[in-house]
């Protein structure tokens, strides 16, 4: 998929049943989240996050925070009550017009739209916080590894990431994304999907490095539903301050 494909398929998917492609609960499939029983799950998310970022010995500023992937807003409303400024970006032009709808504090959070393969439209050091969850997984893995790179360029020195991503291994890993993607398009006939695709911890940790940043924590587990191809991965990342 090149990244005006993703832009379609995504705009695609957040047309008709967005909650649930954000959260894909089965039980939950045909318009079964409910609004605020759906943002109640980004709270308690956020709430998390911020906690296992103080364990892992991480200081944050609570200046400006950047939402990758934000889809409806679940999680960019709630950083938005916690950081003076949120971005919240997406490539899907229906999903960041209804987390438009959604927002409660226009103030705070702003949405944009980013049909790009980097994020060069945002300053460098310009945030102290980037927090991306269940995104990076669904983008072809070499667009994963520019993003990932453009975080370490966004955040501020001794600013802070909270990333998750997956890795495949058995035989997943051996089949390129481009395989991947065809099969999925021709088995849904063409109709929007959601894609699958990792990117191996080693790779990750060297954009991390190479931009500036230290790995202060992952935390990897196995990718429930999906045990035998994929694992799952959480860096916290710090930006090293210039001696």
């Amino acid at each position: 998929m090149n990244i005006k494909d993703i832009h379609e398929n995504w705009t695609a998917l957040g047309q008709d049943d967005p909650m649930w492609v954000v959260l894909t609960d089965p039980a939950k499939k045909n318009g079964g989240w409910q609004p605020e029983e759906f943002f109640a799950t980004g709270r308690g998310e956020i709430r998390d996050v911020l906690e296992k970022i103080k364990q892992a010995g991480i200081g944050l500023k609570f200046g400006r925070a950047l939402d990758f992937g934000c889809g409806l807003g679940r999680l960019s409303q709630p950083l938005g009550e916690v950081f003076a400024v949120v971005d919240g970006v997406d490539v899907s032009a229906s999903m960041i017009e209804k987390a438009q709808a959604f927002n409660r504090l226009p103030a705070k959070v702003f949405y944009h739209l980013n049909v790009r393969t980097d994020l060069n439209t945002f300053a460098a050091d310009s945030y102290d916080f980037i927090y991306s969850a269940i995104c990076l997984q669904h983008i072809p893995t070499k667009f994963q590894k520019a993003y990932i790179a453009g975080f370490m360029r966004l955040l501020r020195p001794g600013g802070a990431a909270c990333f998750q991503a997956i890795h495949a291994h058995g035989w997943r890993q051996w089949v390129p994304d481009m395989a991947v993607d065809l099969y999925r398009k021709w088995k849904n006939r063409g109709k929007p999907f959601i894609p699958m695709h990792g990117v191996p911890v080693n790779q990750v940790r060297a954009i991390i490095e190479a931009g500036g940043g230290k790995v202060q924590k992952i935390v990897t587990t196995p990718y429930g539903g999906f045990e035998s191809r994929f694992g799952h991965d959480v860096y916290f990342v710090i930006k090293s301050i210039p001696a």
